[in-house]
């Protein structure tokens, strides 16, 4: 009979999550020292939601009262089919398709749902990108991967073309003792290939850390940047007009992707076939249909209508 820890682990795989790692909740200080120092030197730029619930983001425990463990899992977004680039715009690859907030965490739930009849009732809580988690740091601790120079998870095996997400649950499972060193070493593809150089190496503190200013970043300005004015010149958006992939399509470790088979990510059969006119066209009722449940409904029609207005 399959443990609690392997039981989960194989469920996961059954849903379409490429790994899946187990950690011991504790309190995570040193990550929230550095969360605070970023913070200070505003780098979040106006996502104020940053500074909130500090103690909550790296205390497990204040977010689930009773949490022991931390389930990690990672769900590859890579699309089958890549957004032509010749006389287009360009979105974000995690964009394409459903909201993968919805389509996770009903996977995670129904994992853990299956546990309870297999193992008796618990508590839990499925997160994905919707709660003060610092979902790298867990996915790092796990050994599912490294913290990159273009500050996301890059997975040896699989690159980072992929969404974080966890199970918190109020009971002791067996923790994994896998550690993934850092292999970035001296490459600096994402660094030099940032268009507004958002990210860099910082070595004020005496250690070397990766950080990024989200102020520059490609992906804050066409989604989190509420502004009718744009914070960087036209020329460097690049085509982006929902978020950004430069730092990840340029990285090793992305070479060859292996596209998802997660049915949800599957496109809107529209998306495609437009073109840069066919943006500038696009009505609301259009928009509606074609982003209805993604991830670009959150900029909404008049966001990305002003997105476009920047680079014409």
């Amino acid at each position: 009979m399959l443990s609690f820890s392997e039981y989960i682990k194989q469920e996961c795989a059954k849903e379409g999550f490429f790994d899946c790692s187990i950690s011991n909740s504790h309190v995570l200080s040193k990550e929230k020292q550095y969360h605070k120092e970023w913070i200070a030197k505003g780098f979040h730029g106006n996502m104020r939601y940053l500074e909130n619930n500090l103690d909550m983001r790296f205390h497990p425990n204040l977010l689930m009262p009773g949490t022991k463990s931390i389930v990690t899992v990672l769900l590859n977004y890579y699309p089958q089919e890549k957004m032509p680039i010749t006389n287009n715009y360009r979105i974000a690859k995690y964009a394409y398709g459903q909201d993968y907030h919805y389509v996770v965490k009903d996977k995670l739930n129904r994992i853990a749902e299956k546990c309870r009849e297999e193992f008796g009732n618990f508590e839990y809580r499925a997160f994905t990108d919707s709660a003060p988690i610092p979902d790298r740091v867990w996915a790092e601790k796990g050994g599912l991967g490294w913290i990159g120079k273009n500050t996301l998870l890059i997975n040896k095996q699989h690159g980072s073309f992929f969404v974080i997400a966890h199970l918190f649950i109020d009971k002791e499972l067996t923790p994994d003792k896998r550690y993934q060193e850092d292999l970035c070493l001296d490459c600096t593809k994402c660094i030099d290939a940032c268009p507004t150089n958002a990210l860099f190496t910082d070595t004020s503190t005496g250690s070397v850390s990766y950080k990024i200013d989200a102020r520059k970043c490609l992906s804050y300005q066409t989604i989190e940047n509420k502004s009718t004015e744009k914070d960087i010149p036209q020329n460097e958006f690049r085509n982006w007009i929902f978020g950004c992939d430069i730092c990840q399509d340029v990285c090793p470790f992305n070479k060859n992707p292996e596209a998802t088979s997660i049915k949800e990510f599957t496109p809107h059969p529209s998306l495609f076939s437009l073109r840069k006119a066919d943006w500038h066209t696009l009505k609301p009722m259009d928009f509606g249909e074609m982003f209805r449940g993604t991830p670009v409904k959150r900029a909404g029609y008049m966001g990305l209508v002003r997105n476009i207005e920047w680079l014409s």
